[in-house]
């Protein structure tokens, strides 16, 4: 079969068993009533969006807790994608769970379907955050979940965990990360709290019943990321992502469907609220339930904005993804795709940032500095402000 376009495909499911205190995805709480007409539209959706011969290199289901369907419709739904589009033998398909929401003759049955990648959002070694993130799982359900997916046949498992907790130390995280890398997953992704306006965490550190570590802390909990888990056997290959090394007998664990966000190539989002970037354009799905549901029913894409993307602002994004892995963005395609170096679009700039310590070059290329991940917004905004005035 002939290669059409390849890209990455994500699927977002927005139903989960609980609405956790700091989340502000599109996601619902319980709302079983909605799950077959949500189902129904999304196979519209996959229908009309997948033209026959398309190639996907990666799939990605994520929520919510896609895992909070039957798994009967989960499988429903790889039958779909795969009658309608050409998901390469090799292909990466990641499916995202709670360790709380999945049994182990469920992981078998997701195996047996063609998943082979499983992303448990583990969160904290230790339980008394989870209480505070407002969890619905223990750290020893983790552990037997992550048991249970390695006799499900799964040897490609990511934990993600938050650092910078309410309450947390330097000391704290720690155990956490010795926890985790003592549990032997293939990956970790690492990301500092994100408190997001509306959410009961935010209240609750508005009205003074939970204290954030200070930035001081909360830096020191970025660095110690990049010098235990290299030590541990992971390598960091992104600012908050850590792949355990191949092994004699291979086995590269990186993330393929982030790495293609990160790289700046091609990728079809469905399902509520779901984005997409292909061919100089960006369009993201409607983020209200009914409008969605509604939209396929009248067999109309469920489209809430579009947009074409000027050459000027696809290249400041390529260099704000790029900058995330610990490579740098390609030099050479981004040559080929914007038909300039990135040594004329960045290098002035760059100058001080190098000389500063948060900046390397090397290879045609820039990379951030350990320094420079921790204030990495203000140097990538300061090497890509001029593309978007």
């Amino acid at each position: 079969m002939k290669i059409i376009n390849p890209l990455a495909l994500y699927i977002h499911i927005p139903f989960c068993q609980r609405k956790c205190l700091y989340c502000d995805f599109t996601s619902f709480p319980g709302q079983r009533e909605q799950f077959a007409a949500y189902l129904r539209a999304l196979t519209q959706e996959i229908e009309q969006r997948l033209p026959s011969g398309l190639t996907i290199t990666s799939l990605y289901i994520g929520g919510g807790t896609p895992t909070i369907l039957p798994t009967e419709a989960l499988t429903n739904l790889l039958a779909t994608v795969k009658s309608k589009a050409w998901v390469l033998p090799e292909a990466e398909v990641t499916v995202e769970a709670n360790p709380s929401s999945v049994t182990e003759t469920e992981l078998a049955l997701l195996r047996e379907a063609g998943v082979n990648r499983l992303s448990l959002g583990a969160q904290s070694g230790q339980d008394r955050f989870l209480q505070t993130l407002g969890r619905g799982h223990t750290t020893r359900q983790v552990e037997t979940t992550l048991a249970a997916a390695r006799n499900a046949g799964f040897t490609n498992i990511n934990l993600d965990l938050i650092f910078g907790l309410p309450g947390e130390s330097v000391d704290d995280w720690r155990e956490t990360l010795q926890w985790a890398t003592a549990l032997r997953p293939e990956h970790l992704s690492c990301y500092g709290l994100q408190v997001e306006a509306g959410t009961p965490l935010a209240q609750r550190l508005e009205a003074g019943e939970l204290n954030l570590p200070g930035e001081e802390e909360t830096s020191a909990m970025f660095l110690l990321n990049t010098e235990f888990l290299p030590e541990a056997g992971y390598q960091q290959y992104e600012i908050s992502n850590f792949a355990r090394r191949p092994t004699a007998e291979g086995g590269d664990y990186r993330s393929r469907h982030n790495l293609t966000y990160w790289r700046y190539a091609d990728y079809l989002g469905l399902g509520l609220a779901a984005y997409s970037g292909m061919a100089g354009r960006r369009w993201v799905n409607y983020a209200d339930l009914e409008q969605y549901i509604d939209a396929l029913r009248c067999g109309r894409l469920p489209v809430a904005e579009e947009e074409a993307i000027p050459p000027s602002t696809g290249m400041a994004e390529m260099i704000m993804l790029g900058l995330r892995l610990t490579t740098g963005p390609d030099p050479v395609v981004f040559q080929n795709r914007w038909g300039v170096s990135l040594e004329e679009t960045i290098g002035e700039r760059a100058v001080s940032l190098v000389a500063g310590g948060f900046l390397v070059k090397e290879a045609g290329t820039y990379r951030l500095t350990p320094r420079g991940m921790l204030v990495s917004n203000l140097v990538i905004t300061e090497l890509v402000a001029p593309l978007l005035r």
